[in-house]
């Protein structure tokens, strides 16, 4: 990934105003489509375990997606992304 801004410190400056602004949207799309499917993920898991599917391959492989989207967003918010 080529950057278009510069960091000082803790400061950063943009190379290219205009493709910095359309990163930033991007990368915060990006942000609000995990949440929804973190989100979706966790209404299907509380379906399922109310059907009494708890312990189903279904079940188990929405857990290990929750997990990983959990992850992710996790790794955003240490950046700032909330």
């Amino acid at each position: 990934m080529d950057r278009i801004t510069k960091k000082a410190g803790r400061n950063y400056s943009a190379v290219n105003l205009d493709q910095a602004v359309e990163r930033l949207g991007k990368l915060e799309d990006m942000y609000e489509a995990l949440c929804a499917e973190l989100a979706q993920t966790i209404d299907q898991m509380e379906r399922l375990s109310a059907e009494g599917k708890g312990k189903s391959a279904t079940y188990r492989q929405l857990f290990a997606n929750k997990l990983t989207l959990m992850n992710l967003k996790a790794r955003f918010e240490l950046y700032g992304m909330q």
